[in-house]
């Protein structure tokens, strides 16, 4: 077995394994983010001397915790936002590479890894876009936080596609191979 064959084996295996781990972490943080903000309002309300929780306080992390736990209708609607069609979740056969030779199989198992790598940038955006309402978010020096979580969100779904990403930088560059 050569290493080629070793790539395209695990990147078959690897990705099947890796997006539903993401899918049952997803619904694992946005449950808990869910239901800690729910638990934060419920003790403002019953205990006596807490700070008040007002609504608004939480809605921006249910919304996270929504964000994650429907985790692939949400990078669907980010591709959605610049790309056409529906996301696809597996291993990648692109048929850009068929003039590789023995090499296409390979390509397309790293295009496979690239693909869970941006579903696992996106799940980071969508906990990067909690970090502001929790801690608060300020100009002074600081990350933003909420730019980053977008650029991550965006980015990733853009990886989730990466076949057709290429076949855009293809087309508006005029680049032939």
């Amino acid at each position: 077995m050569d290493l080629a064959q070793m790539i395209i084996r695990f990147a078959n295996e690897f990705s099947v394994a890796m997006w539903r781990l993401l899918w049952v972490l997803g619904a694992v943080v946005g449950i808990s983010y869910v239901g800690s903000s729910l638990m934060r309002m419920q003790r403002a309300s019953r205990f006596p001397g807490h700070s008040p929780v007002t609504f608004g306080d939480i809605l921006p992390v249910i919304l996270v915790g929504a964000l994650l736990l429907n985790l692939s209708r949400s990078i669907n609607v980010a591709w959605n936002t610049f790309g056409t069609g529906v996301v696809t979740y597996g291993p990648i056969s692109y048929g850009g590479v068929a003039d590789f030779g023995r090499l296409a199989e390979a390509v397309n198992a790293a295009l496979t890894i690239a693909s869970v790598a941006g579903g696992f940038f996106f799940f980071k955006g969508c906990l990067l876009l909690k970090k502001p309402w929790m801690d608060g978010q300020s100009s002074h020096g600081a990350e933003d936080y909420v730019w980053k979580a977008i650029t991550h969100m965006l980015g990733g779904s853009a990886l989730v596609q990466i076949t057709q990403m290429i076949e855009a930088f293809r087309h508006s560059l005029k680049l032939f191979w």
